[in-house]
Order: C-alpha cells, then sequence, then structure tokens
C-alpha cells in the first residue's frame, strides 16, 4: 500500500473530492483524519472508511475560517496520532458567477477566508509539526480558473483566491524544502460535483457539457483524488512546487 502508515489531513473531507481523497488514501493504507462542517457527513464517512479499509478515522467538525476550531483540530489530531505526515488543502467553495462590480464585500470576503486564509491557517498550524520531524507532503487544491480566466463566467474574486493558492504553494515549497517537507498544487478542470448534477441529469445539457472537453467528458472526483494520491506519496519524493493541472486538456485549447 502506497500511503501504509502515514498519517492524513484531509479538509473539505465530505465533498465530492474530498471524499474521493479520503477513501482512496484509507484504501492505501493511511490513517485519516477528516475535517468539515458537517458533523453528521464527518462521522457518516468516517465509520464507512473505519469498516471498508481497517484504518482509523478521526472526524472533526472544523470551520478552517476560525482560528480556534483549527488549533483544536490540531491538538485532537495529534492526540490521537502523534503526527501529521501528509495535508490536503481540499476545502473551498465556487459562488454563482457574478459581474465583480457587483460583487458584495461579504461575498469577496467569504471566499478570501475559506478558499485563501482557510489554506494559510491549516497549514501555518501544521508545519510546525512537519518540521520537527522533517518530514511531510503538503497538496493544495487550486482550479484552473487559478490559470485563466473564462469568457462569459464572471469570477474574478474566486478566479483570484486560486490563482492565490498556487503562488502560496510554491513559495512554501520553496521555503520549506531544508526540512523535506514538499508542497504541490493540482488545477482541476470541470469535474462532477453537487453543483453540477442539475446539468448531468439533463440529457441535452450533460452531452453540450461533455462536448467541450477534449477527451469527451468532464472529470470524476477520482480522477483528482489519483493525481493527488501521487503527489502526496513517497513515489514524488522528488517533486516539489508543482502545478498538476488535471482537466482533460481543456487548457490546451
Amino acid at each position: 500500500m502506497r500511503l501504509a502508515k502515514k498519517v492524513a489531513l484531509v479538509t473539505g473531507a465530505t465533498g465530492a473530492i474530498g471524499s474521493s481523497i479520503t477513501r482512496l488514501f484509507a484504501r492505501e493504507g493511511a490513517a485519516i483524519i477528516l475535517l468539515g462542517r458537517d458533523k453528521n457527513k464527518l462521522e457518516s464517512l468516517s465509520n464507512e472508511i473505519s469498516k471498508n479499509y481497517s484504518v482509523d478515522a478521526l472526524p472533526i467538525k472544523t470551520n478552517i475560517t476560525v482560528e480556534e476550531e483549527i488549533q483544536a483540530a490540531i491538538n485532537l489530531a495529534l492526540n490521537r496520532f502523534d503526527r501529521i505526515d501528509i495535508l490536503i488543502n481540499n476545502a473551498g467553495f465556487t459562488n454563482d458567477p457574478i459581474e465583480f462590480h457587483k460583487t458584495t464585500d461579504d461575498l469577496w470576503n467569504e471566499l478570501i477566508n475559506t478558499n485563501l486564509i482557510g489554506t494559510f491557517r491549516v497549514t501555518r498550524s501544521v508545519l510546525p509539526f512537519m518540521m520537527e520531524r522533517r518530514y511531510g507532503s503538503i497538496v493544495n487544491v487550486s482550479s484552473v480558473a487559478g490559470m485563466r480566466a473564462i469568457e462569459k463566467v464572471p469570477l474574478a474574486v474566486y478566479n483570484s483566491t486560486k490563482a492565490g493558492i498556487i503562488m502560496f504553494s510554491k513559495s512554501i515549497a520553496l521555503e520549506y524544502a531544508e526540512y523535506n517537507i514538499r508542497c504541490n498544487v493540482v488545477c482541476p478542470g470541470t469535474v462532477r460535483s453537487k453543483f453540477l448534477e442539475p446539468y448531468l441529469e439533463d440529457e441535452e445539457a450533460r452531452k453540450i457539457l461533455n462536448s467541450t472537453q477534449p477527451l469527451g467528458r468532464i472529470g470524476e472526483p477520482e480522477d483528482v483524488a489519483n493525481a493527488i494520491l501521487y503527489l502526496a506519496s513517497d513515489e514524488a519524493n522528488w517533486v516539489t512546487g508543482s502545478v498538476l493541472v488535471i482537466d482533460g486538456g481543456l487548457s490546451t485549447k
């Protein structure tokens, strides 16, 4: 198993991509710390993982925009496992497209606090323990929207938060390389999610959506999870500061 004896912390653990990551990591032997806002979903996924994969899973209800909740979660995790080998910063959300001049302070604060500053906070809390052990792998989830703006899809603030995650990842990779801590970032394209389900249930809309993809289909959460597994594992022990685009070729257009 590729993650045997590793301890992985996953934020946004119960979302489409997050749950795929946790299941895949558990299958590969990692103990899992699940962070998210929905206690019932966390406990359900944790029980599923423990039952199906015989690994230890710790669900912790956490709002990553609240520093005190992050610190409490890290303390619980370290009391249980003594270490965190892998950090997956997956938590985030996408707003409905809206012209920038109509964007409220409340909306952009929520986007920035969750997508960007939340990633900062969790990473800052975990780094000292990785430094102490001189080992760690961090994978941050950005988006192709952090690399390119899309015509007629006004998401200026969301795009900016995802672009920030890319540069943050590169900076952390360089700053902490001396501690044998790697940091990489993945940039998914259009991936099946709760947000897209209404479109995918309509046959015509689904055909149109798939037709825009060079490989003829949108991505599945497992496509992203598989890439994250590689970057998190020791197979990628000479990979840091990399940006891995997972978009079925869409960004080549």
